[in-house]
């Protein structure tokens, strides 16, 4: 993938914002093919709804994020980058089966859990901690995206909280089946031990040894997406010493 911003500068200054413009193109395609893999959910989930008003929730929430996705790819094409998006790399996949399979279920609930608990969490937490190291427009374009995110995700928690009151356990053992499968990906991707990302989203080496170039860290990531999950799992009533311990299981 060739960066458009000079790689090859005569000063150190360019240099420096070269190797930055390469970091950013990398994050930036992992956000849009976040937010391209939350379209096909929803457009997936607005297939099994059977109230019309669910379907409706649903399809808006798809072309919102349709919109997030170029938004970002908009981000990139002011600092000169392409940001390339492929729904089928390696991690992105597999979350995208692991949803694929409460649909062929026809499970609402364990599709509401992966989209909005899991995903939700690592996106907005991660969004939120862009959107104060990102630079110009950017940085702003993340942090709003991350509260329109927020701000959906009140009429899903809703929903589950209503379906927990039902059989707490029965919900709780859901979450958990859904926590190994879904939470361990998510985990993995941002994990400092995966010495062999192969992510296929990143167009030279793996970006995460890169990001205290741009003040970040994979580490910080993953520890405020994994905060943010289990602040979400506790307003979901999930007892906390349970669900710390699930945590505290996932790849480091």
């Amino acid at each position: 993938m060739e960066v458009v911003t000079c790689l090859n500068p005569s000063s150190t200054g360019s240099a420096a914002s070269g190797i930055n413009a390469a970091i950013w193109q990398d994050v930036l395609s992992q956000a849009v093919t976040g937010e391209m893999i939350a379209v096909l959910n929803y457009s997936s989930l607005a297939e099994i709804c059977t109230d019309p008003e669910e379907v409706a929730d649903a399809l808006e929430h798809a072309d919102g994020e349709r919109g997030h996705a170029a938004a970002f790819a908009a981000e990139g094409a002011k600092l000169g980058i392409d940001v390339p998006n492929n729904v089928g790399a390696k991690y992105w996949k597999r979350l995208r089966a692991a949803f694929l399979r409460q649909i062929e279920a026809r499970d609402f609930i364990g599709c509401l859990i992966i989209q909005e608990v899991m995903l939700e969490s690592f996106a907005v937490a991660s969004y939120k901690r862009l959107g104060q190291v990102a630079p110009g427009t950017m940085g702003t374009t993340f942090a709003s995206i991350a509260a329109e995110e927020e701000d959906h995700i009140d009429h899903a928690m809703a929903i589950l909280r209503a379906e927990r009151a039902l059989d707490a356990q029965r919900f709780d053992d859901k979450v958990y089946a859904l926590h190994l499968e879904v939470m361990t990906t998510l985990a993995q991707m941002l994990a400092r031990d995966d010495k062999d990302c192969g992510c296929e989203l990143c167009h030279g080496g793996c970006v995460k040894p890169m990001l205290p170039n741009v003040g970040l860290t994979s580490s910080e990531l993953r520890g405020a997406s994994l905060q943010h999950y289990l602040r979400t799992l506790d307003a979901l009533g999930l007892p906390g010493e349970m669900t710390l311990a699930w945590v505290a299981q996932l790849p480091v």
